[in-house]
Order: structure tokens, then C-alpha cells, then sequence
């Protein structure tokens, strides 16, 4: 669908989506850690007895499961120029001559950087060959990065087409299609059964993603990010929020 497209608009296109795919992606990744105590944990559910409060009790376990689904699924929806999820970013860059300009940036960035020295000897001829080995060094790493940014690119574009065919995805995306985004018989259906989605199955797939939305961040936009960090932090939050959390049900 971007063939016609230049390398670089692509580029730019990659960049401008994974930058945002980002945002959605920390978004799910708040929600799942707000679930680990909402719907996995017996951190509220054991204080709800058999009561009317558990019937609301209920709907606030699947309202919130089910916007993490829903988000989750967003990310692996179609590519599409006009959606901002991980399959159009995989369209966008699965090309040998973008994954090489890619890797050329990244080159770049640290040949371009010369052998500037912070402390430069005082002697002339000292302080040029200590540029001289400065620039090798940069060099060598450069061509090290790029290869790594090579290698990392073509296994996130392997990782996702392998989650995009997968029996998983395919289960949780018809649970997303026929009971919360819509109420219809899927086309997926009509092709054949479908598996229903089983409680996990989204951890799993969100799992999956970290690496993937990494890889991709890192080396398209050429800044690193880790998720994992993120994740301490959001496990941080909804620890303090719900572990303080008590009901007294009235009846």
C-alpha cells in the first residue's frame, strides 16, 4: 500500500506513526497494570462478598478488562495509512532499501560525530592522533549499531507477522469484533471456527508486543525506550491506588 511512496516519506511516515503507537502502546500497558489488581488479583475481590455492590463490582471488572482488550487490539489492527498501529509501521519499513537507510542513519549518527575531545592534549601532533583513533572508534561502533539496527528491525517485521497469524490474535480480535467494538458474525467466522479467547491470552499478546514496539521506537526513530521501566512505574501506581483501596459494603 506504500509502494508508490519514496523512501524517505516513508521514513518520515514510520517515525511520525511509531512515535504515537508508542503513546498508545504506554497507555495499554497502564491499563494492564491497573488490571493485575482489578481482574487477577484478589486484592478487591476478596472484600466483595455475594452482595448487590458485586454486581457493580462486576461491570467495573469488565469495563476495565475490556478497554485493555479493545486498546490492545487497536495496535494489531489492519495497516492502514491512516491508522496509527504496529502493522503500518511494519508496511511502511518492510523493504530492504528502507531497513538499509535506516541502519545508514544510524551509521551516521555516530561517524558525523568526528573526534571532537573534551581534554585534547596540548602537544598538536599528540591531539591528532587521539582524533584519529576517536573517529575509528566511532566509526566501528557505528557500523556495529547499524548492523544491530538491521537485525533488530527484520526481527520485530518476523515477531509481528508471526503474532499477526497467530491463533491468539486471531481469537482476541474476534472477541473484540463480535462482543465489545461491534455485535456482529465475523468474517473470520465465516472462514472457519475461531477459538474463543481465554482470560490471559491478552498478556500474552501484550508480552509479545514490548519487544516488537522497542526494537521498532528505537531504531526508526533512533532513540531508545524501554517499556520495562515504564511498567515499574505503572506497577508502582496502581499498587499505591488499589492496595489502599477498602469497601464496606452496604448491602
Amino acid at each position: 500500500m506504500f509502494k508508490r511512496r519514496s523512501i524517505t516519506e516513508r521514513i518520515e511516515l514510520a517515525k511520525a506513526k511509531i512515535t504515537k503507537v508508542l503513546d498508545h502502546f504506554l497507555y495499554v500497558v497502564e491499563l494492564h497494570a491497573n488490571n493485575a489488581f482489578v481482574v487477577y488479583s484478589p486484592t478487591l475481590v476478596s472484600q466483595i462478598p455475594p452482595s448487590f455492590a458485586a454486581n457493580a463490582f462486576n461491570v467495573l471488572q469488565r469495563s476495565m478488562h475490556q478497554i485493555e482488550i479493545v486498546r490492545l487490539c487497536a495496535l494489531w489492527d489492519t495497516a492502514d495509512p491512516d491508522k496509527e498501529n504496529i502493522p503500518t509501521v511494519i508496511e511502511l519499513i518492510d523493504s530492504e532499501e528502507i531497513i538499509d537507510a535506516l541502519a545508514a542513519e544510524t551509521r551516521s549518527h555516530w561517524t558525523d560525530i568526528g573526534g571532537h575531545l573534551l581534554n585534547p592534549s596540548d602537544d598538536l601532533e599528540t591531539a591528532a592522533l587521539e582524533q584519529e583513533a576517536v573517529r575509528a572508534s566511532n566509526k566501528q561502533f557505528g557500523n556495529k549499531q547499524a548492523l544491530k539496527a538491521k537485525t533488530d528491525l527484520m526481527q520485530a517485521i518476523d515477531d509481528s507477522r508471526s503474532i499477526l497469524s497467530s491463533p491468539r490474535l486471531a481469537s482476541v480480535m474476534n472477541l473484540r469484533d463480535k462482543h465489545l467494538a461491534h455485535s456482529l458474525t465475523t468474517r473470520r467466522e465465516k472462514r472457519a471456527p475461531v477459538p474463543p479467547m481465554k482470560f490471559g491470552d491478552e498478556t500474552e499478546l501484550l508480552n509479545a508486543s514490548v519487544p516488537i514496539v522497542e526494537r521498532l521506537y528505537c531504531w526508526v526513530n533512533g532513540i531508545s525506550f524501554s517499556v520495562m521501566d515504564s511498567q515499574g512505574i505503572d506497577q508502582t501506581d496502581a499498587e499505591a491506588l488499589w492496595n489502599g483501596c477498602k469497601f464496606d459494603v452496604l448491602r
